[in-house]
C-alpha cells in the first residue's frame, strides 16, 4: 500500500513539473470566443513608443497595434474591433496563459524556453531586433568592457536582463545591474543618472534617442550586439487553428508588400493576392483583401509607425524584404 502510494505521488509530481506553465487552449476555441464576443482582446505594451501607445482621445497607435488590427480584420472584418490590454514585461505571458487575452503583440522575444518549457506558441516574427547598450557620452564608453564600475539599467522579466548578466560575467566586468520593473521607470533611472547605461532592444534605444533629439555628444550606442531578438506574436499552446490564423495574417502583410499591393490599391490589384480561405482556418472569403485594404502591408505599417513616415525615422535594417538585404521573406500562400 505504501509502495503504491509512493508511486502515485511520484507520478503526480512528474505531471506537475512537466505540465506547461500556461492554460492550453482547446483547438478552435479562440476563434469561436473572438467571434462570439464580437471583438479581439489583444495584449500590447505600456507606453511603448512606436509600437503601442494610447492617444489622448483614448485610441491606440503603433506597429504592434496595427498587427492586432490586422487580426481583427481577418477574423471579424473590422480593424476597429479590438480591445487593447497594456501589459508590462513581468505580466505579459502570465496574462496570455490565463486566457485573459487572445493574442500577444508586445515586443516579445521568441525563445526555446518560452516555446517548449512554458507552453506558448510563436506563430510569426514581426520584427527582427538586436540587444544593444545605450550609454551617456560622459562615460566615454565604446564597448561593454568600458562600463566597468558603472551601473546598467535593464527591465525585469526580459531576455535583456539575463543577457546582460551573462555578458558581464563572461567578460568578468565589475558592473552593477539595476533591475527596473517598467520601461518608464528604466528611462527615469537612466536620465536621472541612477545608471549610466541602459540595455534593451536596439529599436527601443534608438526610439528614445530620436524622441529626445539627442546625438553622440549626449548618448552613444555601444558597439556590442549582446543577442539576437526576434520579436514575435505569441499565443497559447494547443489551438492550432488560432496559431495558423496569426501566422498567415502576419505573412499576408509581408506578401502584400513583396507583390506591390497597398492599402489604397484598387480591388482588381488586391485580387492578385489569390489567397484561399481554407475551411480549416474558419475565415470568410475575401479576408486577405479586407485586411490589406483596412490595415495596409508590412512596409506601410513599418513606415507610418517607426520609419520614414513617422517622427522616429528608424531604418528598416534587418526588417527589409529579403531582396533588399533584409530578413523578411513571405511564405507562399497561393494554391499551387
Amino acid at each position: 500500500m505504501i509502495s503504491a502510494l509512493r508511486t502515485f505521488l511520484r507520478s503526480v509530481a512528474f505531471l506537475l513539473v512537466a505540465a506547461p506553465q500556461c492554460l492550453s487552449a482547446e483547438p478552435g476555441s479562440t476563434l469561436r470566443a473572438v467571434v462570439d464576443r464580437g471583438y479581439l482582446i489583444c495584449g500590447v505594451g505600456v507606453g511603448d513608443i512606436g509600437f503601442a501607445t494610447q492617444q489622448v482621445d483614448g485610441s491606440w497607435a503603433g506597429f504592434d497595434v496595427d498587427f492586432c488590427r490586422a487580426v481583427a480584420t481577418a477574423t471579424l472584418a473590422d480593424a476597429e474591433a479590438v480591445e487593447f490590454v497594456p501589459l508590462d514585461s513581468l505580466n505579459r505571458l502570465s496574462i496570455l496563459g490565463s486566457g485573459d487575452i487572445d493574442v500577444l503583440f508586445r515586443t516579445t522575444t521568441f525563445t526555446m524556453e518560452r516555446d517548449v518549457a512554458l507552453g506558448f506558441e510563436f506563430p510569426a516574427v514581426t520584427y527582427f531586433d538586436e540587444q544593444r547598450i545605450l550609454a551617456h557620452a560622459s562615460t566615454k564608453a565604446r564597448r561593454l568592457a568600458d562600463l566597468a564600475g558603472h551601473t546598467i539599467c535593464a527591465n525585469a522579466g526580459t531576455t535583456s536582463i539575463r543577457n546582460i548578466r551573462k555578458a558581464i560575467d563572461a567578460q568578468q566586468i565589475k558592473a552593477e545591474i539595476l533591475e527596473i520593473s517598467s520601461q518608464a521607470g528604466r528611462w527615469r533611472a537612466f536620465f536621472g543618472q541612477e545608471c549610466t547605461a541602459v540595455t534593451s532592444d536596439s529599436s527601443d534605444l534608438l526610439i528614445m534617442v530620436a524622441m529626445h533629439g539627442l546625438d553622440e555628444k549626449s548618448l552613444i550606442v555601444l558597439d556590442d550586439v549582446l543577442a539576437n531578438e526576434p520579436l514575435s506574436a505569441v499565443v497559447r499552446d494547443g489551438d492550432q487553428q488560432w496559431e495558423q490564423i496569426i501566422r498567415w495574417v502576419v505573412n499576408l502583410l509581408v506578401l502584400a508588400e513583396a507583390e506591390g499591393i497597398y492599402q489604397a490599391s484598387a480591388p482588381d490589384v488586391l485580387e492578385r493576392l489569390e489567397v484561399p480561405a481554407y475551411r480549416q482556418l474558419g475565415l470568410a472569403e475575401g479576408w486577405a483583401h479586407r485586411t490589406i485594404s483596412q490595415v495596409g502591408n508590412y512596409g506601410e505599417i513599418f513606415a507610418r509607425n517607426l520609419g520614414s513616415d513617422s517622427k522616429l525615422g528608424l531604418e528598416r535594417g534587418l526588417n527589409k524584404l529579403w531582396r533588399d538585404g533584409g530578413l523578411m521573406y513571405p511564405l507562399p500562400m497561393k494554391n499551387q
